[in-house]
């Protein structure tokens, strides 16, 4: 929201709408903008480290009188407080998409101690007695008030570093142990912390409800929230959402039950309430209710769940009568406690999303024509089908507003249906679109046609069933030239289906890149070219003033830290340095700056902390702060917690045996051998592992084993060999079964989605058992490495990035080839860097690519034009040690 090209902290944003402040503020009152708050204080304030939260709701043409209010109680009794600083703030927080445990706050004010707490809120609810507001969800009301909530937690900002580099903030119980601060859509209190203002009359929804005792607790957020399993399946994905939430709201699992409807399973909880598939009680017919909370769950126009729904409510009256069978049949609407619930006839099926997933050729090489062949007709059928039901809608005077694939249902016959008419309005309606991002269409292609943002969903469906490139579409409408081919090398793609695709993206404007057939002709000179404008493209990105990063990054890099190699500035200045690219010095600098800075912030770990910003300095000549930050990494207390490569002992080792050579200090091999040679046994190993005992090359066996390659050859110890070999075996046992042409991984022993990636799956795999086959003879290795490679040579994946993107299978075969002289593995890779064509977006500063989340570009190792760069090279120039090996150190023919 904030940068139309790159992702940008929020707070940046500067169409921020009206700004909210206190009408009158004493004198010695200061303010400061954090984040999206305004806080107040004066000196000489306490400030505890924790203690009674107190926080106040408004509905949002209420905001300012109330902020009025709070304000004045506040300043009046000398209470630090912070508001939302804000309008486009508060919908930002308020927003259906929102997160649950932060909506509703307007105002979070900050007492001395449990007095101060309770005449602060006896006050308040008092003079904003008639006020209506959101529930905060992990909050309890005080008293009767409906917008005076409190909690305990922490006031000043503590957190516990975790290895991935995020934090979790913390505070400490009633026996002064430091715990996390939790912080759920439920009220929640510390161990050893009682409520002292329960008795004065506070009440959780459930218990005003008088029906609701059922569905849970007393902190259930609502009569409904609890109704829930810990899993959707089966029918629960014909109510209208790809992916449940997961675990019951409840602490038990009593079925509630309200105006003669039982809520059977929780599909989805969102800010603007939750959805559940359920019964009639009087027949037993299934029905899809969903649930509207008061005064939240705000869309971009500023309506709340509530408005929603019943205009939904209204809408599916008026097309069910006019055209029985055009939208789920309208079966109730009532009112429970401060929630709204509209019934639905239940639509069996799956999300289109799933569908494709499931039935898609174009990820899988083992598809055969004929299969290929029925899918491009299924798609054509669904095309048509999602076309004949807009034109009756448009017929009726509707417009559905957002054809998008968790709205459209797949039945076992094939047939689509459109549900969730949420954004359904007439055509006259000239309200704001609150369509899925890459489904609605840009305002100029709307002008007079208001059935527009329906064709052109359409549209959008049928490129998410041939190869969704939507951000890259948008930006450069000729990449879909090299995506045609690609399909095209695959399946035949029929002419009228692939008209429906490019409907509002024909390829009219200038050539900026070379063509498909250009490609082809002349793969390794256009390769190069496109590696000489990803790397242009990175070093015109650095920008050494500018406060937050040097270089764009993804979200999860403001999230986690932007000095490192995943996310930050180490991981692009590491492509560019094996690039051999020319980086200005001010640039270099300012990184030596940056990470000397963090030192005492980071994590340990390779991927996300200091070991992985030493190696980049390492290499680049700092040698000294190199040592320094090794040296931390390797005594931080979270070194020896993590076992994997990503974030842990194995990471941190091979980042000694990296200064190892380039210094020649047996002390890093040492401290090597040591981290390593701590490690449990291999049967002990899952809870030094990540949550859910992954599989994989960053935080699974796989990397334990990475790291033993190297080790064994500098030291001439064979029993890291042994027990690498066995950490593989390990892993090659966990591979899951089916007819695909490749062995597939899961992420967890909880995920099981199957992966081919570099982070986890078969690139990675296939990385760390090519190396052991080259110094150990092992049958089951030698076996499996021609296995793994099949799922690599793939031309499509969704995104084009290293770690979990298509770069980062290509990386793997090129590696292949450099390690094994593998010609046909070289050839694979070299038709992985012609696909990437579809994925890049030239401009004047060179050639970008969108990182995670595909919204924004980003320079990131991980997801980012850094991580395609080090791939091209990889495949143009062959070498070792691009990616975090050592093959240097291992003799040839060991």
């Amino acid at each position: 929201m904030a940068d139309a090209d790159y992702y940008a902290p929020v707070e940046t944003l500067k169409d921020r709408g009206r700004e909210y402040a206190p009408a009158k503020v004493p004198d010695g009152w200061r303010s400061f903008d954090r984040y999206l708050w305004r806080s107040w204080g004066r000196a000489g304030l306490p400030m505890p480290d924790q203690g009674w939260k107190v926080h106040v709701s408004a509905r949002a043409e209420r905001i300012a009188d109330v902020l009025d209010t709070v304000a004045e109680e506040c300043f009046a009794r000398d209470v630090p407080f912070k508001h939302v600083a804000a309008e486009r703030f508060v919908l930002l927080l308020q927003h259906k998409h929102a997160s649950r445990t932060q909506s509703g706050k307007l105002v979070v004010a900050y007492p001395a101690d449990e007095r101060a707490a309770a005449a602060l809120m006896s006050a308040l609810a008092a003079r904003l007695e008639s006020e209506q507001g959101q529930f905060i969800l992990t909050d309890r009301r005080f008293g009767d008030s409906r917008v005076v909530h409190y909690r305990y937690g922490s006031f000043t900002p503590r957190r516990r570093l975790l290895p991935d580099g995020t934090g979790t903030p913390v505070l400490r119980d009633g026996r002064a142990r430091l715990v996390a601060d939790r912080r759920e859509p439920r009220f929640h209190l510390p161990e050893g912390i009682t409520d002292p203002f329960a008795a004065g009359g506070a009440q959780a929804p459930a218990e005003t409800s008088g029906t609701a005792k059922a569905a849970g607790t007393a902190e259930a957020a609502g009569p409904v929230e609890s109704a829930g399993t810990a899993e959707a399946k089966g029918p629960i994905e014909a109510a209208g959402t790809a992916e449940a939430e997961g675990p019951t709201e409840a602490a038990n699992t009593a079925e509630p039950s309200f105006h003669g409807f039982a809520f059977d399973h929780a599909v989805r909880h969102s800010n603007g309430g939750g959805a559940y598939a359920g019964r009639e009680l009087a027949t037993g017919r299934k029905v899809f209710i969903k649930e509207a909370r008061d005064h939240t769950g705000l869309s971009w126009d500023g309506l709340t769940a509530v408005e929603r729904t019943r205009r939904e409510w209204d809408t599916l009256r008026a097309l069910h009568a006019a055209h029985p069978g055009i939208c789920p049949e309208p079966i109730a609407y009532f009112r429970e406690w401060e929630h709204e619930f509209l019934v639905t006839e239940f639509v069996p099926g799956t999300t289109l999303n799933t569908w494709v997933a499931a039935r898609s050729p174009v990820t899988r090489v083992e598809a055969e024509p004929p299969e290929a062949e029925r899918y491009t007709a299924d798609c054509e059928a669904i095309a048509a089908s999602l076309e004949e039901q807009v034109r009756v809608l448009h017929g009726l005077g509707y417009l559905f507003g957002d054809v998008s694939p968790g709205n459209v249902l797949v039945g076992d016959d094939g047939r689509p249906r459109l549900v969730d008419f949420e954004a359904a309005r007439s055509l006259g309606d000239k309200g704001v679109s609150v369509a899925t991002d890459g489904y609605a269409p840009p305002a100029r292609l709307v002008r007079d046609d208001p059935t527009v943002p329906d064709h052109y969903g359409i549209s959008a469906l049928v490129r998410l069933m041939l190869g969704p490139t939507f951000a890259v579409a948008d930006r450069y409408p000729r990449s879909l030239e090299h995506l045609r081919a690609d399909l095209q090398e695959r399946m035949a793609v029929p002419q009228a289906l692939w008209g429906r695709a490019v409907r509002f993206h024909p390829a009219d404007g200038p050539a900026l890149l070379p063509g498909p057939r250009e490609v082809a002709a002349d793969p390794v000179r256009h390769v190069r070219d496109l590696r000489d404008e990803v790397a242009r493209a990175l070093t015109s990105m650095a920008d050494p003033d500018r406060a937050d990063t040097l270089f764009p990054t993804v979200p999860d890099g403001y999230a986690s830290n932007t000095v490192c190699v995943a996310y930050g500035a180490a991981g692009v200045l590491h492509a560019l340095w094996h690039g051999g690219v020319a980086v200005d010095e001010a640039v270099v600098a300012r990184f030596r700056r940056d990470a000397l800075a963090a030192a005492g912030s980071l994590p340990p770990g390779l991927h996300v902390g200091l070991a992985g910003v030493a190696w980049v300095l390492a290499d680049h000549g700092y040698l000294d702060e190199a040592r320094d930050l090794l040296a931390t990494a390797t005594e931080h207390p979270l070194a020896t917690r993590r076992a994997g490569f990503a974030e842990g002992a194995a990471g941190v080792a091979m980042a000694h045996l990296s200064l190892f050579a380039h210094t020649g200090d047996h002390g890093h091999v040492d401290t090597a051998e040591r981290l390593l040679s701590a490690l449990p046994p291999d049967g002990e190993l899952s809870g030094l592992l990540d949550r859910d005992d992954p599989t994989g090359w960053l935080h699974g066996r796989c990397g334990i084993a990475w790291a033993l390659h190297p080790l064994a050859a500098v030291t001439g110890d064979a029993r890291y060999l042994e027990r690498g070999v066995r950490l593989l075996h390990h892993e090659l046992d966990r591979a899951m079964p089916g007819g695909a042409a490749s062995p597939h991984f899961p992420v967890s022993a909880t995920d099981r989605r199957s992966m081919p990636y570099l982070f986890c799956g078969t690139a990675g795999t296939l990385r760390a058992v090519c190396r052991y086959n080259t110094v150990c003879q092992d049958e089951r290795l030698a076996g499996v490495e021609s296995d793994l490679m099949p799922r690599l040579r793939t031309t499509y994946t969704v995104m084009p990035g290293l770690y979990q993107g298509l770069a980062g299978l290509g990386f793997a075969l090129a590696d292949h080839a450099s390690v094994r002289g593998d010609e046909v593995s070289s050839r694979a890779a070299l038709r992985t860097a012609r696909a990437l064509f579809k994925y890049a977006v030239p401009g004047p500063t060179g050639v970008r690519f969108h990182g995670e989340k595909l919204k924004r570009f980003s320079a990131d190792l991980w997801s980012g034009g850094a991580g395609v760069l080090l791939f091209l090279d990889q495949v143009l120039d062959g070498g070792a040690d691009r990616l975090f090996s050592l093959d240097r150190l291992v003799p040839a023919g060991s």
